[in-house]
């Protein structure tokens, strides 16, 4: 959850950054950058996401109180609650002025655990145990992406970006019972990997730290709502 906040709070700040300078102003050329005279046509970008909605539910397990919860709720007790990083590796190549493509990596996950309620078996040891069962799941996306820049000559580039292409899915399950496991031994039941379509959408907010180093920030349907990072351009 603390992870999540910091998330939030740093893409807070560059939109912020983003609207201060959302005036169209010329782009001054600094004659001593070593980009003068040349102008890149590649950049590099790696961000980290904020707003996941299921990241949200996974964290506020830690306060459910699943003593009394209400009867279709899967366990009495949670074990485990952890989310998976949440980033985004991108690169885009300028085509034009206005126009660029690249591609777009990003990757997330969670794993939810807990006590089943009202599920008990005999171990190994013939003892009475309460099913303990757990959830794990990643998924990962590959999309082609177009980005459109409607200020090209600003300061602070606002530009909207669609992408398109693959997503995985992976689940896996694991539990105390040997024997529950056994009955599903089947491929595709115990780790699933099912491969479907990707899609993003975003409005983006992009701008310069120091030379060839910059920072971008954007906001739609992504892995996550918002997201944002450093890039190089080259």
């Amino acid at each position: 959850m603390k992870n999540t906040q910091n998330a939030i709070k740093s893409m807070t700040c560059l939109l912020l950054i983003a609207i201060c300078n959302i005036a169209p102003s010329k782009a001054q050329t600094d004659p001593t950058a070593p980009s003068a005279g040349k102008e890149a046509k590649n950049t590099v970008m790696v961000g980290a996401g904020a707003l996941n909605f299921i990241y949200f539910v996974v964290n506020r397990l830690d306060n459910a109180n699943v003593t009394t919860p209400a009867d279709s709720f899967v366990f009495s007790a949670i074990t485990t609650n952890t989310t998976a990083p949440l980033y985004y590796l991108k690169y885009e190549n300028k085509l034009g002025k206005r126009h660029a493509v690249g591609l777009s990596f990003a990757n997330s996950g969670f794993t939810v655990g807990g006590l089943v309620r009202d599920s008990f078996f005999l171990n190994d040891l013939g003892t009475l145990t309460q099913l303990n069962l757990k959830l794990n799941y990643k998924t990962r996306s590959l999309n082609v992406r177009y980005n459109y820049t409607f200020n090209p000559d600003a300061q602070v580039k606002i530009y909207w970006g669609l992408g398109m292409g693959i997503r995985t899915n992976k689940i896996s399950v694991s539990t105390n019972d040997s024997r529950l496991l056994n009955k599903f031994n089947i491929p595709g039941i115990n780790i699933a990997s099912v491969p479907t379509f990707g899609f993003e959408s975003t409005l983006g907010f992009k701008g310069t730290i120091a030379d060839q180093l910059g920072w971008y920030a954007e906001m739609g349907i992504a892995k996550s709502v918002f997201q944002g990072g450093i890039s190089y351009s080259f």
